[in-house]
């Protein structure tokens, strides 16, 4: 079964060989293990088109990484594609301001129904800052965020763990120190304990930073709780901040803010909106955006920043190309209400709810959660090798196990997926590696 796999994908083999000893990268040894030693790689593309992504070796697959999420519309769309090109012959350079940044905050604040838009070069990066502001504005300095979240590589939020006694994060990852960790709450999602904590420890904390639906956890869907957590946080002066770097500009136009009805003081977006290239944004309440640049003030009179300003900068915060797809971006989700995002969220309901049909059906131990246009199997223990197997029939999903539709998923690229997933489900099983059992779904 492997062996084919890796007979198919020589080149990225030799690839990733060739140059191991200079290119460090993480994910060319995520899930190591000496049993899988000869199949851990990452897949080494050099062309991508619509739902597909292209190997060295030549073989195609239908890619539901889509840049980790990035990638809203398919590959080299064309829209999109023709945005950058033109910014390219006018401009791609960075020092003075691109006149697409001011436009393109605007139409954030728009469409999303916040006050104010700062630009960064990541998700990572965002959080950072927008947790930076909310220790500025509030005069407090510790955090909670929960357990099972995603907020990027940001010291302060890099673990698993708690000690169960105080409710701090416990360092457990080298070079996360534990005083790095010690403003840090990790606490559980959804739950009434984690409110009573927050309650309790109003006067010193800062900020409550929510991935609203966690990406890892799609199925969840804490509106009540959500409505609560607002509450709380309002009343007595912690900043609530939503982490929609995936979620933001693809459940629709508004977010999870619009979903659940919440209304964050800050939010964080990133894939989605950057088309494809890099970008992180900071938007909300300019009670807290203002510590960016002192607040709003105009020429001609005596008005003058009002608000101490703590430090953000970066090289490449407003880089044009990235401001040119990202206005692209936001101009095609906006066209009909949103339409391309309903209708691809209605697509991927459908695929996920003919999915778990398929898999009750045959009783495997498998299923499949989402959320808008993000789904996740459930693939516990030796049941992970499916993935292997969708690799060596053609379909790409990345070793952090996140997928995403696009409308380049077209109903028969989608019927192919299906039929490959159901192949290698049934190869699963001739292996010895699944089961049949009573599939028990949320």
């Amino acid at each position: 079964m492997l062996e084919k796999l890796t007979a198919k994908n020589q080149r990225t083999k030799r690839h990733t060989q060739e140059y191991r000893k200079h290119f460090a990268l993480n994910r060319n040894a995520a899930g190591f293990s000496k049993e899988m030693k000869e199949h851990i790689y990452t897949l080494v593309c050099d062309r991508a088109e619509g739902p597909y992504v292209y190997d060295l070796d030549g073989n195609a697959y239908i890619d539901l990484t889509l840049g980790f999420g990035s990638i809203l519309f398919g590959h080299n769309y064309p829209p999109v594609r023709k945005a950058i090109e033109e910014q390219l012959t006018k401009s791609w350079s960075v020092g003075p301001i691109s006149p697409l940044a001011g436009i393109l905050a605007r139409e954030i604040a728009n469409v999303t129904g916040v006050e104010r838009v700062a630009f960064f070069n990541s998700g990572t990066e965002a959080v950072m800052v927008a947790l930076r502001l909310a220790k500025a504005v509030t005069r407090k300095n510790y955090i909670v965020f929960f357990k099972g979240a995603y907020h990027g590589t940001f010291d302060p939020l890099l673990t698993l763990k708690n000690d169960h006694a105080s409710q701090l994060a416990k360092a457990i990852i080298p070079g996360v120190t534990q005083s790095t960790l010690n403003e840090s709450y990790l606490l559980d999602y959804g739950s009434p304990e984690s409110l009573e904590f927050i309650q309790k420890h109003q006067d010193e904390i800062a900020a409550v930073l929510v991935e609203p639906v966690q990406s890892r956890n799609p199925s969840f869907q804490p509106h009540e709780y959500l409505q609560e957590l607002r509450q709380i946080t309002a009343a007595n002066n912690i900043a609530l901040i939503f982490d929609e770097v995936i979620t933001g500009f693809r459940i629709g136009i508004g977010g999870c803010q619009q979903h659940f009805g919440v209304t964050a003081d800050i939010i964080t977006y990133g894939k989605v909106i950057g088309g494809g290239l890099p970008i992180g944004i900071v938007a909300g309440k300019a009670k807290f955006l203002d510590a960016t640049d002192g607040g709003f003030w105009q020429y001609g009179d005596d008005s003058v920043p009002t608000v101490k300003a703590t430090f953000v900068a970066g090289t490449f915060c407003h880089h044009p190309l990235a401001m040119a797809a990202a206005l692209k971006t936001v101009d095609i989700i906006k066209q009909n209400d949103g339409k391309v995002l309903k209708e691809l969220n209605a697509t991927t309901a459908a695929f996920c709810a003919r999915l778990n049909a398929f898999f009750s059906a045959n009783n495997y131990p498998v299923s499949v959660q989402h959320f808008a246009s993000l789904f996740r199997f459930t693939t516990p223990g030796k049941l992970s090798l499916l993935y292997y197997l969708l690799l060596n029939n053609g379909v790409y999903i990345w070793e952090g196990r996140n997928c995403f539709l696009s409308p380049a998923h077209t109903p028969e690229v989608i019927s192919a997926l299906e039929e490959k997933i159901a192949i290698s489900c049934r190869q699963l099983e001739e292996q010895g590696l699944m089961k049949r059992t009573t599939l028990q779904t949320n």
